[in-house]
């Protein structure tokens, strides 16, 4: 595939996997949005010609199948989307997304065996299908593990000195919830989605937009509903390429011609 290249056709497919985890063993870890986020996404993400493969609550086990049996569907050179809504930690510079068989995590040191790695995942199939543009949306927050269990279900943030040095493969495009530090909201329990998953479906669809665009205005959506308490970070490993749109319109010749019109 010619990754300079910003039309879709030069893409062999668009497909999408999405995970919402929901319904925690531990009854205080439990979100009210999730499943909403991941069915109303991938019902968009279908009229946009993605091919989707959605999951809800799913234990350690079964989202390690989940990314194995997807990626054996991928072709090299597939648009590649992957959405997660659940919670997720933060540990020493390394994300993890938590199944919901969280009753088994003890502690921050014993985390690594029951969660999993996003950026391993990343980095894998960065590797194993090199001509693919890999799209990651991680809509979860991005605390230490116990801190995260202890002020779960407030909206507020824990700060550091730290810097977010997250670095990502070539060919990628990662998009965090919220910055280093900081918790994503589940949202209102009045409404149908969490506070990220709301802002990017009244984005998703809108035709000819750059994927970096795009997230610019889901971002910049989420940080003004806030107030500022979250505010989502992208990692760009696009620099070197042309814009990219996960669904075009041709506009028609008399509406070219209106916007090529002069006085």
């Amino acid at each position: 595939m010619d990754t300079t290249s910003s039309n879709l056709s030069t893409f062999k497919r668009k497909v999408a996997l999405l995970i919402g985890n929901q319904n925690y063993c531990q009854d205080e870890d439990q979100l009210y949005h999730t499943i909403n986020d991941v069915n109303d996404i991938g019902f968009v993400l279908r009229t946009m010609q993605f091919q989707v493969d959605k999951h809800h609550d799913l234990c350690n086990s079964e989202m390690i199948n989940a990314f194995s049996d997807f990626s054996k569907t991928i072709l090299d050179g597939d648009l590649i989307l992957f959405y997660f809504s659940g919670h997720g930690c933060e540990m020493n510079g390394k994300n993890y997304l938590l199944p919901i068989d969280d009753e088994f995590i003890e502690n921050d040191q014993g985390i690594e065996n029951c969660v999993i790695h996003s950026e391993q995942i990343l980095h894998q199939w960065s590797q194993q299908f090199p001509s693919s543009i890999i799209i990651f949306i991680l809509d979860c927050c991005r605390l230490s593990y116990s801190y995260t269990r202890r002020r779960r279900g407030r909206n507020v943030k824990y700060e550091s000195n730290n810097s977010d040095e997250t670095k990502v493969p070539k060919g990628t495009y990662v998009v965090f919830a919220c910055s280093q530090y900081q918790i994503a909201s589940d949202g209102l329990l009045t409404e149908r989605n969490g506070l990220y998953a709301k802002h990017l479906l009244k984005h998703l669809k809108k035709p000819n937009r750059d994927l970096r665009q795009l997230f610019r205005s889901v971002n910049n959506g989420v940080c003004i509903e806030s107030k500022q308490r979250q505010k989502p970070t992208r990692f760009d490993g696009l620099i070197d390429l042309e814009p990219i749109y996960l669904t075009e319109k041709p506009l028609n010749s008399n509406e070219d011609k209106r916007k090529t019109k002069c006085k």
